[in-house]
């Protein structure tokens, strides 16, 4: 092929030729694919050898999408393997242990409310693990008022093995509310107490309140100063010797503290029943216990104050968690030193009760404070 026919053909192709100069060389192409076919019929070789690259061509087009085909196949099957894998994983990490893992986040959720919440031994922690090495723990969040127990949230809490992420709480509108906080004893009154609100409320109604002792009592004179009054004590607030430290204007925003009652622990329940079912081939079995807590009296206060020091000492193992669930430092060990040294004093309490019963605590001297929290309609059983 001539230089001179390239440039024609060139020109051809960007329809830049017309006129005689195009008919010529349109007369010239027609001769050049008869001459072309004329040279494969009569050269059988290069046609098989055009045959063979076509083959070729096909067998290595094949060979790609193969390849491609193992390739995917290949990456599918290893992505079932590794989510099997991880879903057995996952499963004996969290159960592995005696307590299992399961259940020691579970404590360290439900003790870690229970001191740091007036209502937070409330509910359970309920969960769930995932399937690539992760574990969902979920939490009802309540408060009583009267003797009706209201939802006004939800936690979360997601675990990556055993780190802890930082938990989510979504609050109703009960907990959207400026939260009652606490007085410390002999810091003078800041005038927020809400006795007039009372006086407004009108019967049939009942609240929860926050109350603020005028001096600071031991945990059988706060029992002893509720006695015979037709309202419940609830939480009784904890002097650990970091509410000095952390004073604003007399102000403690963080109690801690314990219920009216012991914080049993799983290992403080007595197992009465106890059976075993084998399933599988592999020495699989169904565990299933009744249990029941210990014996205790009301006026046992030494068993409810040998709780709450046994829950500190637990979360203290913990304490990194349980630092994420109140969004600042527990300091345990310190609160722990200082409770063994100085003996349990008690600058409030959390309450809950019939409106007007609760508004003669105003006559009471050893009351300096009290903040209203939560009121609802009449649904109090007479006791």
């Amino acid at each position: 092929m001539s230089s001179e026919f390239k440039k024609k053909l060139e020109a051809y192709e960007k329809d830049e030729l017309s006129g005689a100069e195009l008919e010529a060389f349109e007369k010239e192409l027609d001769k050049f694919e008869a001459y072309q076919e004329s040279l494969e019929e009569n050269n059988p070789k290069q046609e098989k050898h055009s045959n063979n690259d076509k083959k070729q061509k096909k067998v290595l087009r094949r060979g790609k999408w193969k390849a491609r085909f193992q390739t995917a196949l290949m990456a599918f099957v290893l992505f079932i393997a590794f989510t099997i894998l991880a879903t057995i994983f996952t499963a004996v990490y969290f159960s592995w242990g005696k307590p299992d893992r399961l259940e020691v986040y579970r404590s360290i959720i439900d003790h870690t409310l229970t001191v740091t919440d007036p209502y937070g031994y409330m509910g359970g922690t309920s969960t769930n693990t995932k399937a690539y090495f992760g574990l969902e723990a979920t939490r009802d969040l309540n408060k009583m008022v009267g003797h009706e127990s209201i939802q006004v949230g939800e936690l979360k809490v997601d675990f990556l093995l055993s780190l802890m992420a930082i938990p989510e709480e979504k609050q109703y509108g009960r907990k959207s509310q400026d939260q009652p906080v606490f007085t410390y004893p002999e810091t003078g009154s800041r005038g927020m107490s809400d006795w007039n609100q009372l006086e407004d409320l009108p019967e049939g109604t009942v609240v929860s309140a926050y109350v603020s002792f005028t001096n600071s009592l031991e945990t059988k004179q706060v029992f002893e100063s509720f006695q015979g009054k037709n309202m419940d004590l609830l939480w009784l607030a904890v002097d650990t010797g970091s509410e000095n430290k952390a004073l604003d204007e007399g102000i403690i925003f963080d109690p801690i503290g314990f219920p009216s009652f012991p914080i049993w622990h799983d290992n403080d329940f007595i197992v009465t029943e106890h059976t075993e079912e084998k399933f599988g081939w592999f020495g699989g079995k169904v565990v299933s216990e009744s249990a029941v807590s210990p014996d205790y009296e009301e006026d046992d206060y030494g068993v409810i104050q040998e709780q709450f020091m046994k829950t500190l000492h637990f979360l203290e193992q913990h304490e990194s968690k349980a630092d994420k669930l109140v969004w600042g430092e527990l300091n345990l060990s310190e609160q722990i030193n200082y409770l063994n040294e100085n003996g349990f004093q008690h600058y409030g309490a959390v309450i809950t009760g019939p409106t007007k019963e609760i508004l003669q605590l105003q006559n009471e001297d050893w009351i300096a404070a009290l903040e209203v929290d939560e009121v609802a309609f009449w649904n109090w059983n007479e006791q």
